[in-house]
């Protein structure tokens, strides 16, 4: 491998390192742009706990899990209304 492409090699690491924290973040954010309007359609009684487990997610993982709960909580809360339950 000649020096140039060594150098190539390396340049390429560090950008796959950059553009992976890129997305990551870039993820994150639109989560919790989602998740903030969502949240606005939670019974109030538990809107607390959707703002404080937003606040404490530190991964897309978990970020997709509360904004999956969030989207339960609100079809449950609407069929509920519609059945009159």
């Amino acid at each position: 491998m000649s020096d140039e492409e060594r150098k190539g090699s390396e340049v390429d690491n560090i950008l796959a390192e950059v553009e992976e924290d890129v997305f990551r973040n870039e993820r994150m954010i639109k989560l919790s742009i989602a998740l903030e309007y969502m949240i606005q359609l939670v019974e109030p009684k538990y809107k607390e706990a959707f703002i404080r487990a937003e606040r404490n997610a530190r991964s897309v993982e978990e970020m997709n899990r509360i904004l999956e709960l969030a989207r339960k909580h609100i079809g449950q809360r609407t069929a509920i209304t519609i059945l009159g339950i």
